[in-house]
């Protein structure tokens, strides 16, 4: 459970770059995605992660969480965002919302022969579901999948999901 706000403590500010040349935290040869995740204090909410959709990128699976809401702002490039409905090519300068639960649920892929750059911004927490409507399992987590040493372990579980039952039916 998060503190009350007049009980959080943060550190000092850590200015960091957006368009600084350094190294990815991680990349994908599958999927053609590469990442690198902004610093934020342990009590944040908030969370930043700068993304590049190699050429040809085939792309995240379609997803939705349920425990935070996600925006993405297109800086540069042309993906392809996709959802129940449809898909459709961004420009930069374009905005999708994703809003928690399954009118969130959403993917990006990058047909093009140029990379696409996105800044993924979210708010939520833990616990956190993540549902892949498409193959039809979702992860559980209590806490953060890269665990700092000495770190209480929490839960992280795959279940079995599916678009056709309502959220609160067990499979």
């Amino acid at each position: 459970m998060p503190q009350p706000l007049t009980q959080r403590r943060y550190e000092p500010i850590h200015r960091q770059n957006l368009f600084a040349d350094v190294p990815w935290d991680g990349e994908g040869d599958e999927t053609g995605l590469a990442h690198r995740s902004f610093w934020r204090p342990e009590n944040a909410r908030m969370g930043a992660t700068l993304w590049e959709l190699r050429p040809g990128a085939p792309g995240m699976r379609m997803h939705m969480h349920y425990g935070g809401e996600e925006m993405f702002f297109v800086l540069s490039g042309r993906p392809v965002w996709r959802n129940l409905e449809g898909e459709e090519e961004l420009a930069p300068g374009d905005f999708v919302f994703c809003p928690e639960g399954r009118a969130g649920v959403h993917a990006f892929s990058n047909p093009h022969d140029e990379p696409a750059r996105i800044l993924g911004m979210s708010a939520g927490s833990f616990p956190d579901v993540v549902a892949y409507p498409e193959h039809n399992y979702a992860w559980v987590a209590t806490r953060d999948p890269d665990l700092a040493d000495g770190a209480d372990p929490g839960i992280i579980a795959r279940f079995d999901f599916r678009m056709d039952q309502p959220d609160d039916r067990v499979s």
